[in-house]
């Protein structure tokens, strides 16, 4: 039988920094390396460019005016430019699975597919909701409009599409909860994965810092908390180093806290990066302190690069590493209690270095790119025609 098109398809580009924008680029560089046949479908197209560029210009001034026909407008125009781009390659290939990266972007499919050949299959990024991403944004109110718009989609493409992607159990017991009919829908396991960061040097100046954490300067994400954590760890003698890495709008908060707790010495804001994975190599460990994570593909480079872990037991992070092995979880709502979890793996070098191989070790079994894109490739040419 012949080896079907993969057609990778988001709203979004395929550069970026986000978690979504790595995880398409690793499965096409896989799919590229193997010789596997694929596609890329984006409203970041050649033909599709100018009209873009109005879309996005008409989004800053709605993001200022009216944050709501904002995300609006975000999603009905990128949806509007992928179909053009979709329409073309469906056409072009009867034997395919579009792997859309969320929700409008398997509707856009589900519209298009012409026969049962063409599959749609969708991975589940988001946490419990698309929605809920934009509340915490401050871009929706919860129970407006859109957002009960943007949920009953959801729940309306996931009965529709052949298969389905969660990257943690987590995931899909969450959305198990809100639509019980999902278990009748073909649905697979299957972690993110990146490349080794093993053996990368690091960049200037990174040798030798104590601690680093990658993401988006936004509430989700947390990075107070971490200022938080390292001014009480000076409060007890113990000078540390924090790079953050990454820009957002919690930038000047977190610059003006970071003034206030006189850590201006101890903390490195590098701004956004392209690729921020480059920033681990070097440091002593990775710290994380969002509220709320799928799986979180920053723990799994940090892990490649044989760094543990500190992270809070939510979400999918229960699902990368093993307390007290490849790393150590710690409270969200306990500074002084993340402080003594966080000095005692410092205080430890034979013990940070043996989490730091267990992670190497995880990483290779489960998140490299060579076995967890595989399993991807398999189970999406395998999902059940309709």
């Amino acid at each position: 039988m012949t080896t079907p098109t993969v057609i990778v398809a988001s709203l979004m580009r395929l550069e970026g920094a986000t978690g979504v924008q790595t995880h398409m680029r690793e499965f096409v560089a896989y799919l590229r390396q193997q010789g596997l046949p694929f596609e890329v479908a984006t409203p970041f197209h050649a033909l599709t460019m100018p009209l873009l560029m109005v879309l996005i210009a008409l989004r800053h001034v709605l993001e200022w005016a009216w944050k709501p026909g904002a995300v609006a407008l975000y999603r009905t125009g990128h949806a509007a430019l992928l179909w053009c781009r979709l329409w073309v390659l469906l056409r072009r290939h009867a034997n395919c699975v579009v792997y859309a990266q969320c929700p409008v972007s398997a509707r856009v499919a589900l519209r298009l597919r012409r026969h049962p050949s063409q599959r749609v299959v969708m991975v589940v990024h988001f946490n419990v909701s698309q929605a809920d991403e934009w509340v915490g944004k401050g871009m929706l109110h919860r129970g407006s409009w859109l957002d009960r718009r943007i949920r009953a989609l959801e729940l309306a493409v996931l009965s529709r599409v052949q298969g389905l992607v969660f990257v943690s159990a987590f995931m899909q017991r969450e959305l198990s909860h809100i639509w019980p009919g999902i278990h009748a829908v073909s649905a697979a396991i299957i972690p993110n994965f990146v490349k080794p960061l093993a053996g990368v040097a690091p960049l200037p100046g990174m040798a030798g810092r104590d601690l680093v954490n990658i993401g988006t300067l936004e509430p989700r994400k947390n990075q107070g908390f971490l200022l938080d954590v390292v001014a009480e760890a000076r409060r007890r003698g113990r000078a540390l180093t924090l790079t953050l890495v990454g820009d957002g709008p919690d930038r000047a908060r977190l610059t003006q806290r970071t003034q206030e707790l006189g850590l201006e010495d101890a903390v490195c804001f590098t701004g956004f990066s392209p690729q921020g994975r480059d920033h681990i190599p070097g440091h002593r460990l990775y710290v994380h302190a969002a509220v709320m994570e799928t799986q979180g593909i920053v723990l799994l480079e940090a892990m490649s690069a044989g760094v543990p872990v500190i992270a809070a037991h939510v979400g999918g992070i229960p699902e990368v590493f093993d307390e007290a092995v490849q790393g150590r979880f710690w409270p969200l709502d306990d500074v002084s209690k993340a402080c003594d979890i966080l000095l005692a793996v410092m205080d430890d070098e034979p013990r940070r270095q043996s989490m730091g191989q267990a992670a190497l070790g995880r990483f290779a079994e489960r998140f490299d790119v060579g076995v967890a894109a595989q399993r991807l490739h398999v189970y999406l040419c395998s999902t059940p025609l309709a």
